[in-house]
């Protein structure tokens, strides 16, 4: 029985090293801005259950498409977490610097104009596997403590070089 409860302890102890080592313990900042530049990204659109294969499968083309096109890990979804449930309509893909790379197969430009309200929650140092549920949570924190709307049809993931990741939330 105690070898349970020292093992329990040392599971525990090891599961805060690594969350700790991931860069769990950052918070992000959070800002209201106004973008200033229109973002470029190359991807495919996806509509449909976040469930399916074809979703993941998006991802892994992005991921594979990164070495070649050398852009950010970044995706555009057009409706609300919260209101579509399981089905999304987005953009899946990466943020390059202009359009003038050639693109792989099945991939296309989309654009996001310069403009955009946007309450933008920015981490570095935090792994882009925690850093989506630190900076959605910051990001709708601050939107409600300012009594502030989301538009609904703009949210922007962006995971970079480094570790560098931040979540752009459109604001009416």
């Amino acid at each position: 029985m105690r070898y349970l409860f020292l093992a329990i302890i040392l599971l525990t102890v090891a599961a805060a090293g690594v969350y700790v080592y991931l860069g769990g313990n950052r918070e992000p900042v959070v800002a209201l801005e106004t973008t200033t530049a229109p973002v470029y990204l190359a991807g495919q659109p996806f509509q449909g259950a976040v469930t399916g294969a074809g979703f993941g499968g998006l991802f892994r083309q992005a991921k594979e498409a990164q070495a070649s096109l050398h852009g950010d890990l970044a995706n555009l979804y057009l409706n609300d977490p919260e209101t579509a449930k399981d089905t999304v309509t987005a953009f899946i893909g990466l943020a390059l610097p202009d359009t003038s790379q050639a693109l792989p197969a099945g991939f296309r430009y989309r654009v996001v104009p310069a403009g955009q309200r946007v309450v933008a929650a920015r981490l570095t140092g935090v792994s882009y596997l925690l850093s989506p549920n630190k900076l959605y949570p910051a990001a709708l924190e601050y939107l409600e403590k300012r009594k502030l709307r989301a538009r609904g049809d703009f949210y922007l993931e962006r995971f970079g070089a480094d570790d560098a990741s931040e979540v752009w939330i459109g604001v009416k």
